[in-house]
């Protein structure tokens, strides 16, 4: 090998040391970037070349070293499966939030639950029937039966804000999910011009892949890559990437609790219906489809049993005037239950016409008992065995669904380790790959000097004598 051959060689090192260590420090200063993957040099030896080169001739035996590759650690199937199980990591969130919501509305078990409202109403009818003609008796038993339609007409109007503010949070996932789309389109285009060009694009894949998990999280988004290694999103089947072209995702359906069961909530991408099932727009889809709707028809179930259980007795009693088959309460459903009798010396009570007695009354405040209550409407639970269910079922689901986000967060964890620990900086590496570059970037630098003082003497000594 010529002493060019030599400094060529030994200028390669230079260049691909001044690479590693590049790749290096942008692996230390991004240790703690979110979503960064880290880089590796990949170096190849270049052997003697086939043809003749312009300084050394045919006499060169080795060319040195080139930079092949700047390649990005990421496992494609480890980033699937964080994507995977932070879409059911979402899902659980946030029904969970929405439900827990929902059962603190209810106040159950407490002294502010609907359930002690009602037993209070019961009470007072007990306490007007041992007192008929006490005037103020009368007056709590109205008193209490509109804290009762109030209360009722709270957890209804509670339930029906918190389907609104849902059906507003999912409105904001579309939204957000519609400009992940948007700006993968843009960053698949800058992958591929950046490729075709030979430039470095690793940091626009990260950017890509934080992207694609945002989806994986919003929307249970999944994705896969073509031949060009261009990306792809679905959810579901239902394509809402491909290549540089987004299609949006529109929400459609009820704006209203209220109609809400005859037009669903729902996603759509163009005429396709979207299966959502996993992130947080599945959690949200569930509670307006289902959750929620449900928890309202039941609380409107206690309100019509509670009218027709206490209309049922109370018709069968007498006023001061003789009339009787009164209502005591009126309304369809929870949101409309209100108290007829506008004065405790309307209440008819009495077992006959121009009799004074409280029969009435505590056949009304009998009630309380679970089995009265469901004689009186005909085998059918009455309204506080109704609320007991609504209110037991509601804390073992929300139990349940705090169960499976607590074993999903560890699920989620352990892929997040999996990822950082393929993907992740260690700096304690980076040291020791830091130090190995330097070492031979100064080896290279050492070489060349080497050559230039054999050129030194060969240029300016050889040739001369007595020196």
């Amino acid at each position: 090998m010529s002493i060019f051959g030599s400094l060529n060689t030994a200028n390669r090192g230079l260049s691909a040391a001044q690479r590693a260590l590049d790749a290096t420090s942008q692996n230390i200063v991004n240790a703690n970037t979110p979503g960064y993957s880290r880089q590796r040099v990949l170096l190849t030896s270049v052997g003697q070349p086939v043809t003749a080169t312009f300084h050394t001739g045919n006499g060169v035996v080795y060319g040195g070293v080139d930079v092949a590759d700047v390649s990005r650690i990421r496992d494609a199937f480890l980033e699937a499966t964080r994507a995977a199980a932070g879409g059911r990591q979402s899902f659980l969130e946030s029904q969970t939030d929405i439900l827990t919501s929902a059962q603190q509305l209810l106040s159950e078990p407490g002294e502010t639950g609907l359930q002690s409202t009602m037993d209070s109403f019961y009470a007072s009818w007990h306490d007007l029937a041992s007192n008929p003609p006490d005037t103020a008796a009368a007056a709590v038993v109205i008193q209490r039966g509109l804290a009762v339609t109030q209360q009722v007409r709270t957890v209804s109007n509670g339930i029906a804000a918190q389907w609104t503010t849902a059906r507003d949070t999912l409105a904001d996932v579309v939204n957000r999910a519609n400009q992940a789309t948007s700006d993968l389109a843009k960053l698949n285009e800058a992958v591929t011009a950046g490729q075709m060009a030979g430039k470095p694009v690793n940091e626009l894949l990260d950017t890509r892949d934080t992207l694609v998990r945002s989806l994986a999280d919003l929307v249970g988004a999944t994705s896969s890559l073509d031949a060009e290694g261009r990306l792809s999103v679905s959810v579901n089947g239902v394509s809402i990437l491909t290549g540089n072209h987004a299609d949006p995702i529109t929400l459609i359906g009820a704006n209203d609790i209220s109609t809400s069961a005859a037009d669903p909530p729902g996603l759509k991408v163009g005429t396709f219906l979207v299966p959502v099932e996993a992130g947080h727009a599945a959690g949200l889809l569930g509670t307006l489809r289902t959750d929620l709707p449900s928890l309202s028809d039941q609380v409107d179930a206690v309100a019509t049993r509670l009218r027709d259980a206490v209309n049922g007795v109370y018709g069968q009693g007498y006023a001061s005037d003789g009339s009787t088959g009164n209502a005591f309460f009126s309304g369809t459903n929870a949101k409309d239950l209100a108290v007829v009798p506008v004065a405790g010396s309307a209440l008819a009570i009495a077992a006959a016409s121009g009799k004074v007695d409280g029969t009435v009354a505590g056949m009304v405040g009998d009630l309380a008992d679970d089995q009265r209550s469901a004689t009186a409407l005909g085998g059918v639970d009455g309204a506080s065995a109704t609320w007991r269910k609504l209110t037991s079922s509601l804390g073992v689901q929300v139990q349940s669904l705090k169960t499976a986000q607590s074993v999903q967060d560890a699920v989620v964890a352990a892929a997040d380790g999996a990822v950082q620990s393929d993907a992740g900086v260690n700096l304690d590496e980076e040291m020791t790959n830091m130090m190995l570059f330097q070492r031979a970037y100064q080896a290279s630098a050492r070489a060349i000097t080497t050559a230039d003082e054999i050129m030194d003497t060969l240029i300016n000594r050889t040739g001369k004598v007595g020196l």
